[in-house]
């Protein structure tokens, strides 16, 4: 079973038979419940981890307690993969978002794997590309766009995405979009007052989309 989910693996897909059977004795099965710490920011490589069920999400925390969430990573997504590069400590804190399973494999093994591997580097190689697209748009956004730009683009994104059923509080919004959960709450009611949004059984529903994609679009 543990040979069949690590196959499954986008970065790991490409291994052949016998280097899953050799690596499978250093995958150690790890799960966590919702609000669970996986990483803390600042520790030590120890081990790379590739979620298998569930959602974890990925954070900075300032000195004054500010929390900047980065990214929500499901099955086959990985966590720790810089530090695993570098060797220096882990760059984010990593918490269960819902109860996940993930598979841990040691640092060292994993550089092994792609020394061994050119077809694992090069998956590393395309999923580091895409943290820096994805990480340089999320600077555009937070240094060239007001908080109310933001929410808009944000309440956007999660409705054009078919796959987003999860309810998102005011803090997690507030977290992820940059800024604090009283100015989401603030903006929130300003967009429901001018007929952008309207609340509908706990949840916001879209009824302005042009609107909404005019203030997505100022500076």
């Amino acid at each position: 079973m543990v040979i069949e989910s690590l196959r499954g693996l986008p970065f790991l897909s490409t291994l052949d038979e016998d280097a899953l059977l050799r690596l499978a004795p250093y995958v150690h099965e790890l799960t966590f419940s919702a609000g669970q710490t996986i990483l803390l920011e600042g520790d030590p490589c120890q081990t790379v981890c590739f979620v298998v069920r569930g959602l974890v999400r990925t954070r900075r925390m300032s000195l004054g307690g500010r929390e900047h969430v980065l990214a929500y990573l499901g099955p086959g997504d990985v966590t720790n993969l810089i530090s695993s590069l570098d060797g220096d400590p882990a760059l984010v804190s990593v918490e269960a978002a819902t109860e996940a399973t993930l598979y841990a494999i040691p640092c060292e093994r994993f550089r092994e794997l792609m020394r061994d591997h050119h077809a694992v580097a090069l998956e590393v190689l395309k999923h580091l590309a895409g943290d820096v697209r994805r990480l340089t748009d999320m600077v555009e956004d937070l240094a060239l766009h007001t908080v109310r730009a933001r929410l808009a683009r944000f309440l956007l994104a999660q409705a054009d995405d078919p796959s987003s059923s999860r309810h998102w509080t005011q803090q997690e919004i507030s977290s992820r979009i940059g800024t604090v959960r009283e100015m989401v709450g603030r903006m929130l009611r300003a967009f429901v007052d001018e007929g952008l949004v309207r609340r509908e059984r706990g949840r916001l529903v879209i009824t302005d989309r042009e609107g909404l994609e005019r203030e997505a679009a100022r500076e």
